[in-house]
Order: structure tokens, then C-alpha cells, then sequence
């Protein structure tokens, strides 16, 4: 009787919540455009969608509103490691968690802040939502740590550590990233990003909903060359600890993606990922043949495992290979 009574709750709770759906969201068609199914029950009942139809909320979550093509959207808790920066209650940029108290960022987002202003944001997915599946967490920032030799005119040396007032409750939603080994090479051709950053150059406001991209990696000579055509003119040099990825149309970081991670996945099997760059800088968003540049990462493992250590902060795991069981 008992297991027949589970099985009957559990039939009720999807008769009631599976098709009913609320004004201001509405029925569409369950063809992958709505990325935020709604979870209405039957006490809140308004109507109900047909069985080709799924309702979708409103406000920033249904896709025929938005510019973006669905694919170009992540999931929640894709890339758990993404972080949002707020200042004075606004968003300024991205970062990743690489510990569960410390971010890792760019340089240059920082140069007008102090840490008191600014608040560190993890497992948040959608910032125009107040009712998520899960709930993002917010830190204080209580020491800021720039790279010594940081030039803002050419880029070189953008990262920085922001330490936290207290670690992050690590979850499936929020984790770390792993970094890689001093010097090592980047052998993936393609690499991701995950942000709030604008789609073009000319939107008025950053996205609500976080994107991702795939990025081809691009070398640093053709890099180079590259942006010499553009107005930074024939005599730019990229600055060493700087590499390039992108320069497709429409295919781009873009203002407010700065200091977000580029990840690439060393495996295919387990889809595990590494931190290779940090958003620097770019010549506009989404340009052909006009790559953005990035922090290199393995330039700095060592200056960031030193940073750690006289801050009394444990060392980061290494993005050790996992091999398949046989």
C-alpha cells in the first residue's frame, strides 16, 4: 500500500505540475528555443500547454526574445567555475574559482576598484532571475592581488588574485578550475568561453543570460600580423605574455567578458577542462580575422602558486591526465 502510494503522489505531482503554465509565461513549441522550462503547479493554474508544448518563462529566458542563437547560450551549471564581479551592485566582468576562497581575473578590471567595493558572485547563470533552480552564492573581496610588472597600455602580465572573505560552498553549480603547469603548451585547436559579456560591440547592455563560445586558437605570429592591419598599425607588438584566439565573424568576446576564463578540454572522453587565458583585450567583438587576446596562464602558475602560498592558501591541484579503465 505504501509503495502504491508513493507512485501515486509521484503521478500527481506531474499531473500538476507538468502542463500547467502561468501568465506572464506562456506555451511554445518544445523545439529546443526555450533554454528555462517554468515549474508551475496546480495551485497556480492558468492554462495548459498542449502535448507538443512546453511552458517557458519570460524575462530574459525565452529564446525568440533573445539575440542569440541557443546553442550560444550555457547551460546552468555548464561551467561551474564562472564567476560574475559586481561593483557597487553592478557587473563589471568575469573571473574563475581556482580555490573555494580565491579568483582569478584580469589586471585591468581592477585598476579603479579597491577590494571593499566589490563582491565576487558564483553559480549564477541568469542575473535578470530571481528564481532559480539552484541558488548562486556571493563573497566579499578582502584582498586584491595585481601583478607587479601589469602595463595597461600593451596589456602584458593582465591577471590578478582576489581573496575572499570566506570559501565558497563547493557544489555541483560551483567548482574550480584547474590551471596549468608552468610553461605548458596549448595543444587543443579550440577552447571555450562562459560569460555575461555583450554580443556586439554597439549592444547597449551585457547579456543576462550567460553565453559561451568556441574559439579557434590562433598563433601568436599570424596573431600579430593580424592585428597590424587593424588601426593599432603596422609597428604593434603583442606582448609576450599575451596568446590570441578567435578572429571568426560574430564569434567573439566582447565588452564585460573581461577577465573570464578560456577554457580547452585536454580529453574528449571525460570532458574535463584546464584554464589556458584570461580576457584581455580586443580591436571590437567578432570581427574576421581580428583575434581577441588572452592572458597565457602557464606563464603565471608559478607567480600564482606563490601568491597562494603567502596568503596561506593550499596549493591548487595540477590538471592531472585520467587515463580510460579497461
Amino acid at each position: 500500500m505504501e509503495c502504491r502510494w508513493t507512485i501515486g503522489v509521484i503521478l500527481l505531482v506531474w499531473i500538476a505540475c507538468g502542463h500547467a503554465c502561468t501568465y506572464p509565461n506562456r506555451c511554445v513549441a518544445n523545439n529546443g528555443k526555450c533554454i528555462k522550462p517554468a515549474v508551475v503547479c496546480i495551485d497556480q493554474l492558468r492554462y495548459s500547454c498542449g502535448p507538443t508544448e512546453v511552458c517557458c518563462e519570460r524575462g530574459g529566458a525565452q529564446m525568440e526574445d533573445l539575440p542569440l542563437d541557443p546553442m550560444d547560450y550555457a547551460q546552468n551549471g555548464e561551467f561551474p567555475w564562472t564567476i560574475a564581479l559586481f561593483s557597487r551592485g553592478s557587473f563589471f566582468g568575469g573571473g574563475s574559482l581556482i580555490a573555494s576562497g580565491v579568483v582569478l581575473t584580469a589586471a585591468h578590471l581592477l585598476l579603479s576598484k579597491t577590494s571593499d567595493e566589490i563582491v565576487v558572485r558564483a553559480g549564477e547563470w541568469d542575473m535578470a532571475s530571481v528564481d532559480e533552480p539552484q541558488r548562486h552564492q556571493e563573497r566579499r573581496v578582502v584582498r586584491v592581488a595585481r601583478h607587479e610588472d601589469f602595463q595597461y597600455k600593451t596589456g602584458a602580465n593582465d591577471i590578478a588574485l582576489l581573496y575572499l572573505d570566506s570559501p565558497f560552498e563547493l557544489k555541483d553549480d560551483i567548482q574550480s578550475i584547474c590551471l596549468p603547469l608552468q610553461g605548458a603548451s596549448i595543444d587543443q585547436t579550440h577552447c571555450l568561453v562562459s560569460g555575461w559579456g555583450k554580443r556586439f560591440f554597439n549592444d547597449s547592455q551585457v547579456s543576462s543570460i550567460q553565453k559561451k563560445v568556441e574559439l579557434p586558437i590562433v598563433n601568436r605570429g599570424d596573431c600579430q600580423n593580424m592585428l597590424r592591419k587593424t588601426r593599432l598599425g603596422a609597428r604593434f607588438q603583442l606582448a609576450s605574455s599575451l596568446m590570441c584566439a578567435g578572429g571568426e565573424k560574430d564569434k567573439d568576446v566582447c565588452n564585460g567578458d573581461g577577465g573570464s576564463a578560456l577554457v580547452c578540454s585536454p580529453d574528449v572522453i571525460f570532458a574535463r577542462f584546464q584554464q589556458v587565458g584570461i580576457v584581455a583585450w580586443g580591436v571590437g567583438c567578432g570581427r574576421p580575422n581580428v583575434p581577441s587576446t588572452y592572458t597565457n596562464v602557464s606563464m603565471f602558475r608559478e607567480w600564482i602558486d606563490r601568491n597562494l602560498k603567502s596568503n596561506s592558501v593550499e596549493l591548487l591541484r595540477n590538471c592531472i591526465p585520467i587515463h580510460p579503465r579497461i
